[in-house]
């Protein structure tokens, strides 16, 4: 074989290796992330009530009464008068939500479907949320369900947005019709109800050996360390980062939990003492959306 075929044997392959890591990349991407972030009062939040919180009475096997939770859906119509989502995903979404939520002594049931005429709250931004449709829609003492055509965080798109509980009349989630089944909804209620993400470093990143799991990324102790895994699970589920901490530590995340950014079809899992900090929101914050 003369240098010349070799060489050019050797590009071949370089090119061939290119391509299948970007189609690998490619399977792992086949979503927008969640990109619902701690706020600074939030993370105040946590830190003065994290005692509290690990002290508070918590049977995740003898939760009762389980508290009902009213939520009004909100479908705002497309340009060409059409709804772009069909009711039975949105009843799907609640159903998987009641899943996990029941384990926190929650459940969810839709109150009212409401169509919104007006094509023109359908792209929902951070910097304009709306006030108009907010005022026009929004109800009290429910959790308002908007679900719109596009979310867009700053420059970046989200599946959803919504608030944590420390915010004063919140009770408002926006999704993409396209994320209404499947887990997204279960995220948001998530964050709804003081979840951060398991990625989160607002408040500082995670060590991988998990050694200030009370003080950084999700302030909860049985989830794993997680450096985002956006992009970094393939579709049988599998994690290819090769991510590491400030430590030079590799990350071994899990790609089963609800608040990740693992794909949808992974995620399958909340954690004890995630059920307790919803429990213990819940209580502290959300008691008022209680329907006996």
């Amino acid at each position: 074989m003369n240098i010349d075929n070799f060489t050019n044997m050797n590009n071949a392959r370089k090119v061939f290796l290119l391509i299948s890591l970007l189609l690998i990349r490619g399977l792992a991407s086949a979503q927008i992330p969640d990109r619902v972030t701690a706020t600074q009062s939030f993370l105040d939040t946590i830190r003065m009530n994290y005692a509290a919180e690990n002290s508070f009475s918590f049977d995740l096997y003898s939760l009762y009464p389980i508290v009902n939770i009213p939520v009004r859906v909100n479908i705002i119509m497309k340009k060409d008068g059409t709804a772009g989502v069909m009711q039975q995903d949105i009843r799907y979404s609640i159903d998987a939500a009641n899943s996990y939520f029941r384990n926190a002594g929650i459940i969810f049931f839709i109150d009212t479907i409401e169509y919104v005429n007006d094509y023109n709250y359908s792209f929902i931004t951070y910097n304009n949320l709306k006030k108009e449709l907010l005022t026009k829609y929004g109800v009290d003492d429910r959790i308002n369900l908007f679900l719109a055509d596009s979310i867009k965080l700053g420059p970046y798109f989200s599946y959803g947005f919504t608030y944590f509980p420390d915010m004063a009349d919140s009770n408002f989630i926006y999704l993409n019709k396209s994320y209404a089944r499947g887990n997204f909804l279960t995220t948001m209620l998530g964050h709804y109800m003081g979840l951060f993400s398991t990625h989160e470093t607002a408040g500082g990143s995670e060590h991988a050996s998990e050694n200030n799991c009370s003080s950084g990324g999700d302030f909860i102790c049985d989830t794993y360390a997680d450096p985002d895994l956006f992009n970094e699970v393939i579709d049988s589920c599998r994690y290819i980062g090769n991510m590491r901490d400030e430590n030079g530590r590799y990350y071994v995340p899990s790609v089963a939990n609800i608040m990740s950014n693992s794909p949808d079809k992974c995620k399958c899992i909340l954690t004890p003492l995630q059920y307790r900090r919803i429990y213990y929101y819940y209580h502290r914050y959300r008691y008022y959306l209680n329907k006996k």
